[in-house]
């Protein structure tokens, strides 16, 4: 019989003609599984029924001794309910795009440019791309630095060039020196032995002799001339090194009279007209919001963006780097809450309004003023509130 196919009992009529049954012994019949089944239901029944009649026939003050025994496990029954697990936090916060770059000017001076869009001046909102030109002030001075640190270089190549020329020269007289000094002594060789023989006089014998000391005299001076002259060498190539590394500082320098896009970006603030005096005093880093204010410009990337928010330390401790969050305007919240809204309504809210991110960072320590805790929050699948 294939799998899956329901047994099912023989026709009545098999089962009330006993003949037939004779007849069809002698070939296999499949048999039925009810049978056994409704066996079974019986042995079952019949089991419950045996202790049925036990549990019946039982002494009755047994029956209350157990019961009084369980009776004694105390049970207690709680609802179970089903909450939301989270809290909400209020406090100011700032968006800020993750990638962000504050350009200001390394120097002082007049503003003398400011990068054109379609014939205007640079303005927020303004697409621009890295390594693009956005303003300068004036660099008259930088540049004629690096006129002079250039001109330094060329007058020191030339002095090297003369040294290594001194050399050559150095080295042809010392080599002449050797020469000398050795066709002085084999002289000399020559008359001692003629002295020795009597030929000559001592006066004239000491004549090599001495030219073999003024040989010797000379090389030494041409040694110390070889000496003089690689000295020379280089020192013109430590002029040559100083003179380029003030090259690279005046380009630095005139770097700093520019301020140059260093990633693809959105203007998000500029605060600098053409014909205003830059200085570094305009610059006012002490918060965020003076920083906005004060910086020339302001690049962000708005294609990923976090929200910084300052929390009590106590609330901190509760937040972990991972979480799921909702950033909601507090006017949102605050509204719903008047009327009465429950944990369940306000997370509607945050679903339907705000932004869900992740928790990024939390800091470890606190800052000196508020004495709060920085949270930054990233990863944001939707920013609808926060563009």
């Amino acid at each position: 019989m294939p799998p899956g196919v329901p047994l099912s009992p023989p026709p009545p009529s098999a089962l009330a003609n006993p003949e037939s049954l004779t007849r069809r012994s002698h070939r296999f019949q499949p048999k039925s599984i009810w049978p056994v089944a409704i066996l079974a239901m019986f042995v079952m029944l019949a089991i419950v029924g045996i202790k049925a009649y036990r549990s019946l026939s039982q002494n009755p003050a047994q029956s209350e001794q157990t019961v009084e025994q369980e009776a004694r496990l105390p049970v207690r029954v709680t609802r179970a309910e089903t909450g939301l697990a989270q809290k909400w936090v209020f406090d100011d916060g700032i968006v800020w795009p993750v990638k962000r770059r504050v350009l200001t000017f390394q120097a002082e001076g007049d503003i003398q440019a400011i990068a054109k869009i379609n014939g205007r001046d640079l303005r927020a909102g303004d697409v621009v791309t890295k390594g693009q030109v956005l303003a300068t002030i004036d660099s008259r001075r930088q540049r004629s630095a690096i006129d002079t640190a250039n001109a330094d270089v060329e007058v020191a190549v030339q002095q090297r060039n003369q040294a290594q020329a001194t050399v050559v020269q150095a080295q042809a007289s010392l080599d002449r020196a050797k020469s000398d000094l050795e066709l002085a002594k084999t002289e000399l060789v020559r008359y001692q032995e003629l002295f020795d023989q009597g030929v000559i006089s001592e006066s004239d014998r000491d004549v090599y002799l001495n030219q073999v000391d003024q040989a010797e005299a000379a090389l030494r001076s041409a040694e110390q001339d070889v000496r003089s002259a690689e000295d020379g060498v280089r020192s013109a190539e430590a002029q040559i090194t100083a003179a380029q590394a003030r090259v690279t500082e005046t380009n630095v320098d005139l770097e700093d009279t520019q301020l140059v896009a260093p990633i693809d970006g959105v203007v998000a603030y500029i605060n600098i007209r053409e014909g205003e005096y830059w200085d570094a005093q305009r610059l006012n880093s002490g918060s965020d919001q003076d920083l906005i204010e004060s910086a020339p410009i302001i690049l962000v990337n708005p294609q990923d963006i976090e929200v910084e928010i300052e929390i009590q330390a106590d609330e901190a401790n509760e937040i972990d780097p991972g979480q799921l969050t909702y950033v909601v305007l507090e006017e949102d919240v605050s509204a719903a809450q008047a009327a009465g809204a429950s944990n369940q309504d306000l997370l509607e809210i945050a679903q339907d309004n705000g932004s869900r991110g992740t928790v990024f960072s939390v800091s470890p320590t606190q800052t000196p003023g508020s004495r709060g805790t920085q949270v930054s929050i990233r990863g944001f699948s939707s920013a609808q509130n926060l563009r």
